[in-house]
């Protein structure tokens, strides 16, 4: 092959080569302007799911979502709301026809969480007798900071058995507020509660 065949070759592989460039680029800037826009219209509807349940304020909310479609939104107030959406992002149920649980916290500590409907009308557990609301009280916050860093530490890979310790106070409503049990709980079960693990 002679130099002005090669310096042809060389050109048309260059020219190809920097079209298939542009076009990448061009198909790169694409999808990253679609996949934005769908996130932004996912947040709008989403925050719109959370204003179903009175009393919860979205102001500052973070959003995060998990493969399943469970959607967490955490407000600037440290407070919780959970629900899960199908593949058209339509709200999707639990067990039970529960749609929303949310989580109120109280300077980092879980105060209460609670069950709703897609109404976003309080809604219990038809299996767990009708459990919708479930409110904790620290009793011995001192000892309760020392049991959670054993727990922390071993990630919650750890059995606590210390009721008898009464640390944490629980009580549990239905969806009509009448109390359907009330004991002492373990750190544990404040620990997982916590860190908000409770699925209907």
């Amino acid at each position: 092959m002679n130099f002005k065949i090669s310096r042809i070759y060389t050109m048309r592989y260059t020219n190809r080569t920097v079209l298939s460039y542009s076009i990448y680029i061009v198909l790169l800037v694409i999808m990253i302007s679609v996949t934005e826009h769908q996130i932004a219209g996912d947040k709008s509807t989403y925050l719109a799911y959370a204003l179903m349940v009175k009393g919860f304020d979205t102001t500052g909310s973070a959003i995060t979502q998990a493969g399943d479609g469970e959607v967490t939104i955490k407000n600037a107030a440290g407070n919780i709301i959970r629900f899960r959406v199908d593949q058209k992002d339509e709200l999707r149920a639990y067990h039970c026809g529960i749609v929303f649980i949310v989580y109120e916290f109280s300077n980092g500590w879980i105060k209460n969480y609670k069950t709703y409907d897609v109404n976003g009308g309080l809604k219990g557990d038809d299996e767990f007798q009708d459990l919708a609301f479930v409110e904790y009280d620290i009793r011995n916050m001192n000892l309760l900071q020392k049991k959670f860093e054993v727990l922390n530490e071993a990630d919650g890979n750890i059995k606590m058995d210390d009721k008898a310790d009464e640390i944490v106070y629980m009580k549990a409503y239905d969806s009509k507020n009448k109390i359907i049990m009330e004991n002492y709980i373990s750190s544990k079960e404040y620990w997982n509660a916590n860190n908000v693990m409770y699925r209907p």
